[in-house]
């Protein structure tokens, strides 16, 4: 079985919150609701309150029109704030972000802004996944997993269920930059010691760090990578 036959669970994507929902007095220096404050008549929490201060809808803004006068946010869908998470990042960004946490920029990188949907310069389109792009996801980080996991000593041991937790562990919150959960380090521990198991020539056993190459890659191209 090779790596491109190999599935692997793609794991939760990273929290994403806006200003205006982070703290409900924000935008009116402390003055407004508290929700602490149950005897407060705006309190948010208070059922009979129709005012949600975490809605973007209630954050105003300077309104700015079109060529055709139309407003620019006419057609913005509102939505509870936490709703819209999980962005993809453009591939503008992800050409910086394999280098900040593996140390080095994999050379299939190069030439696959198509495959990420790259716009022109001066430019915007909302990237969008589809099943070619996860695919060069993956090849792309494995290809750099594999010198991630060359020389370090945390990849030298074959993995087992404790040394795959703690390394799974450890690459999720620095390709993340947050703290996985058990069952995410679960998924990633059971690349490293079962899924990693099955690649290539049954009479030539994976070594030890292709094994940890293979677990990296499953958390770089999960969506804690590869959104925001």
């Amino acid at each position: 079985m090779t790596r491109a036959t190999l599935t692997f669970s793609f794991l939760a994507a990273a929290l994403f919150m806006i200003a205006c929902g982070a703290d409900p007095n924000a935008l009116t220096n402390g003055t407004g609701p508290n929700p602490d404050d149950p005897t407060d008549p705006n309190n948010p929490q208070d059922p009979n309150n129709p005012q949600d201060p975490s809605d973007p809808a209630l954050c105003t803004s300077k309104e700015y029109k079109g060529f055709d006068g139309q407003a620019l946010v006419n057609t913005r869908v509102v939505a509870k704030v936490g709703v819209d998470r999980g962005r993809v990042k453009p591939f503008s960004a992800l050409q910086t972000e394999y280098n900040r946490v593996l140390g080095s920029t994999p050379a299939s990188l190069t030439g696959a802004g198509p495959t990420f949907g790259q716009v022109p310069a001066r430019w915007f389109e909302e990237p969008q996944s589809n099943a070619v792009a996860l695919q060069t996801a993956y090849t792309i980080a494995f290809d750099g997993c594999l010198t991630y996991t060359a020389t370090a000593t945390e990849f030298a041991a074959q993995p087992d269920e404790t040394n795959a937790a703690a390394n799974c562990a450890a690459m999720a919150r620095k390709f993340w930059s947050k703290t996985a959960s058990p069952q995410e380090i679960q998924s990633c521990a059971d690349v490293a010691t079962k899924g990693a198991a099955m690649e290539g020539n049954p009479a030539a056993p994976t070594t030890a760090r292709r094994k940890w190459a293979y677990a990296c890659a499953s958390v770089l191209s999960s969506a804690g990578f590869l959104t925001y």
